[in-house]
């Protein structure tokens, strides 16, 4: 990508494992000052590079014990109005990923629940609420163990 070098590419890597780091800590990481760290920085996240900050939580302290990865086939993955009709899924605080992809099912979302009950309701409103005629068929799974996440290794 034009306008980005080596270093910036540390930088980027680095915040990904640890957002919190100090601009001295990365400074001394990429032999540049803090200063010149927060240049870049600011640098990638004007193109684009660095689109936002985040936090790995636990959602287990929310009452959300149930994480799982439904995906979903669409009746025309080309549907002009699928963007807008994701709109409030995006919005919901626990949906955490949503996917256009390719394959036999072309979207797919990873959201965490209380428990299986409102997994099912979730999935009962996604079909006849949010999706409407939209979807075919969908397939869950639930995410049995959490290695990495978010670029962060858990285990």
């Amino acid at each position: 990508m034009a306008g980005i070098d080596e270093i910036d590419e540390i930088i980027v890597r680095e915040l990904r494992k640890n957002s919190r780091i100090t601009l001295t800590e990365l400074g001394k990481k990429v032999g540049l000052t803090a200063s010149a760290v927060k240049n870049r920085i600011e640098k990638l996240e004007k193109l684009g590079v660095i689109k936002g900050y985040s936090a790995v939580v636990d959602t287990s302290f929310f009452g959300e014990f149930l994480t799982a990865i439904i995906e979903v086939e669409l009746v025309d993955p080309e549907a002009p109005d699928l963007a807008k009709v994701l709109q409030p899924i995006l919005r919901m605080r626990n949906i955490s990923d949503v996917y256009k992809k390719s394959g036999e099912f072309q979207l797919a979302i990873r959201g965490t629940f209380r428990d299986v009950d409102s997994l099912n309701s979730f999935l009962k409103d996604l079909r006849k609420v949010y999706l409407k005629n939209l979807a075919r068929r969908m397939r869950v799974s639930i995410v049995l163990e959490n290695f990495k996440e978010a670029g962060v290794i858990l285990k």
